[in-house]
């Protein structure tokens, strides 16, 4: 096995530093390249689509992710103002791809409790399901995040398949937050407000 590559990278490490990650030099090139040149473009153009703030706005920066095997990933977000909508995550190693996804909901304190309960408890989201933060101190005071996310091994899902998923994801996460964009939802409307929301958050 080489292990100069290893040697060299820890060469690198500071003093004073307690704790050092290495990643070998090709394969972070490689998967740094993929997201940057391959996957950035179709992911800004698909930001750009949506009409609202984004982020980054400009070249994007990859991060290192603690995983069993060396993993860059690209974080992408939309804004309605200051106001976090769409938070998309998408992460590569030499193996395969997995695309994590955060959608915010923020309703009034006028919202019947009863709406809150269904979403939360829905059991398609067992073993992943919604959380529920109370904020007192601003006019939203209920804010719903939701988490999910998939992925695959490269054998498995062609660059166009890819894409479309990222672009599905970051519409529902639009599509979701212009349901309740005024802070309301009525109680008549849950069940639609759910199946929209199994689309990119059902737990499997």
């Amino acid at each position: 096995m080489d292990y100069k590559w290893f040697i060299k990278e820890a060469k690198k490490i500071e003093d004073d530093k307690d704790v050092a990650i290495l990643e070998k030099p090709d394969i972070k090139k490689e998967l740094d390249d993929m997201l940057i040149k391959k996957y950035w473009p179709v992911i800004e153009r698909s930001l750009k689509d949506t009409g609202y703030i984004y982020s980054p706005n400009g070249k994007p920066k990859t991060e290192f992710e603690f995983s069993h095997e060396l993993t860059r990933s690209l974080i992408f977000m939309l804004f309605d103002y200051e106001c976090a909508i769409f938070r998309g995550k998408l992460s590569l190693s030499p193996t395969g791809w997995m695309l994590e996804r955060e959608s915010f909901l923020q309703l009034t304190e006028e919202t019947n409790p009863e709406v809150i309960f269904d979403i939360i408890g829905d059991p398609r989201f067992r073993g992943f399901a919604p959380t529920l933060e109370i904020h007192k101190d601003i006019p939203f005071i209920y804010q719903i995040h939701f988490q999910g996310g998939s992925g695959a091994g490269w054998l498995v899902h062609s660059d166009e398949t890819i894409y479309k998923k990222i672009d599905e994801v970051m519409n529902i996460g639009i599509e979701l937050y212009e349901f309740t964009i005024d802070g309301y939802m009525r109680k008549e409307d849950v069940k639609d407000f759910l199946q929209l929301a199994c689309v990119a958050y059902e737990a499997y």
